[in-house]
């Protein structure tokens, strides 16, 4: 039998029992688009950037639970160990996520634990930030990826700014790029300092609704579902439809649908996605949503 709607491990996927099928479906994947593809090739250009006193900075903005973090996995997986002459590995990129609250302790305990460098979290801000000098200078990074940016604005206006004073400071002695990735309002949050805030250029990660590229996107999700019969969600307007608009313009709740979905069916015995299933996915989402 031909599985020709398939694509990479799918194909092979496909002929698993139901039971590891569904645990195929339930791990992350990666689904690139032209947004996402535009932003990784910017991270590469800042992982290129040669050394110098003024490094560039981006901000990528997107809501919640529209492929932030993945976009930054996505990255560390594309550029994992990088040669030296030397024959060590370096690291290119280090992700770190950002304090629950602007505090620049909490700031060096973050990064040290993204190295896995042991430390005492309350020791001295400046016997940290030398652990992080020593260790990423060891480790030839050349870019810091830093998530939940929006986090610092869990903190009075004289936290925020010191934290921002710590983190400009540090990007200026590593020498590396910074990405910070959040919400909307890590605009308002890089606004603290008016300085700090001319380095970064914004990019938007999109929102999904009817157009063309969230239907190219459901047919790149679809080549990765191991369903034995073509569900053509991309193209059938009554499953599409109800997909988009369930998944409220964020790519986790539409691939969230895609892949319950994707589970439903095979739990049912069938091969494919239909209307019947994807409106019983929604509805059931929505009400978890009221429950909490």
């Amino acid at each position: 039998m031909k599985f020709d709607h398939l694509l990479g491990e799918a194909l092979t996927a496909v002929l698993w029992t139901p039971e590891d099928r569904i645990e195929f479906i339930e791990q992350d994947r990666w689904i690139g688009y032209t947004a996402a593809t535009a932003i990784l090739e910017e991270f590469t250009r800042l992982i290129e950037y040669p050394r110098n006193l003024r490094m560039p900075c981006l901000a990528i903005v997107g809501d919640p639970n529209n492929g932030k973090t993945m976009l930054l996995q996505q990255c560390i997986k594309q550029h994992p160990l990088r040669g030296s002459e030397s024959d060590e590995s370096h690291v290119a990129v280090l992700k770190f996520e950002t304090p629950s609250a602007p505090d620049e302790g909490r700031l060096y305990s973050q990064i040290l634990k993204a190295l896995l460098v042991a430390h005492r979290e309350d020791a001295a801000p400046e016997r940290l930030l030398a652990k992080i000098i020593d260790r990423v200078s060891e480790l030839g990074i050349r870019l810091l990826l830093a998530d939940e940016f929006h986090n610092m604005l869990n903190g009075s206006a004289a936290n925020q700014r010191q934290f921002l004073a710590s983190l400009k400071s540090l990007i200026n002695v590593l020498r590396v790029s910074f990405v910070a990735a959040g919400t909307n309002n890590i605009v308002v949050a890089l606004a603290t300092d008016s300085q700090f805030v001319t380095r970064f250029e914004k990019l938007s990660l999109p929102k999904w609704g009817k157009n063309t590229e969230t239907l190219s996107l459901l047919a790149s999700i679809e080549l990765t579902i191991p369903l034995a019969e073509r569900s053509n969600i991309a193209n059938d307007k009554e499953i599409a439809i109800p997909i988009i608009l369930g998944g409220q313009g964020t790519i986790g709740s539409i691939t969230r649908i895609i892949k319950e979905s994707a589970v439903a069916a095979i739990k049912d015995g069938k091969e494919k996605i239909t209307r019947d299933i994807v409106d019983c996915v929604v509805a059931k989402l929505r009400s978890r949503e009221v429950a909490a």
